[in-house]
């Protein structure tokens, strides 16, 4: 795990975006399958690539998967899907067969049946699970990651690729990727921007991986993780 420091947000999105670019150029297949995560940090990112990379990221080899999605309809303001496509699919006129969104308004076990045999059916296989090209993960102020919370450390060795969880305050239902696919040998970049994240980032910094904090918990045990992290005055 690395750990990149930067004083301002857009430049720890930019750094990342860079990783990324990395990454595509270094893939010769005409796909690069990226996995996305939601949330604010998420519209912040979206935004960035508008404004500063709609020339430079090759948009026609990106394909979209989702990390997690909360069960809610895509008109919904919490739907990860939905702001991506009002934030980025709609303004650079994304094809809709390069999106594999995860369908928050069905039965939620439904769902991550069908979208764990989804990304089964469309990605290349590492060690009897999908493996991504790319994936971009969030970390919450209570270290949760995906949607994996603390309360929750059974879904960190889950044998599915997807499943159903529970936020333990709102009950709301998501639908996440489990920690066996997270750190199934794609490189994983993980942006932690904002206020309120003193206590996660110092967690990360000091390696601490207990299973209480999801977050550090996996990122301490992928093979290729980089984390730009927005330094609180």
């Amino acid at each position: 795990m690395r750990i990149e420091d930067f004083n301002e947000g857009k430049e720890a999105l930019r750094a990342m975006t860079e990783k990324m670019l990395e990454l595509m150029a270094e893939k010769k297949s005409p796909v690069f399958n990226l996995a996305l995560s939601g949330g604010e940090t998420a519209k912040k990112m979206f935004v960035l690539w508008r404004e500063e990379y709609i020339k430079r990221i090759d948009w026609q080899r990106l394909r979209f998967f989702w990390v997690d999605e909360r069960c809610v309809p895509e008109t919904d303001d919490a739907s990860n899907y939905g702001n991506a496509k009002r934030y980025l699919f709609e303004p650079l006129q994304i094809p809709e067969e390069h999106i594999h969104r995860i369908r928050g308004e069905e039965e939620p076990g439904a769902e991550a049946v069908r979208y764990s045999w989804e990304v089964k059916e469309f990605l290349p296989r590492f060690d009897q699970l999908p493996i991504f090209d790319c994936i971009i993960l969030g970390v919450g102020p209570d270290s949760h990651i995906a949607s994996i919370f603390p309360q929750s450390p059974k879904l960190l060795y889950d044998s599915k690729s997807y499943t159903v969880s529970q936020h333990p305050v709102t009950q709301e239902y998501r639908i996440t990727m489990t920690g066996p696919l997270i750190l199934n040998n794609a490189p994983l970049l993980v942006p932690i921007l904002g206020t309120g994240k003193h206590a996660i980032k110092k967690r990360l910094h000091e390696g601490y991986s207990d299973e209480d904090a999801p977050a550090a918990y996996l990122l301490s045990r992928a093979q290729d993780a980089t984390l730009y992290v927005e330094i609180e005055d």
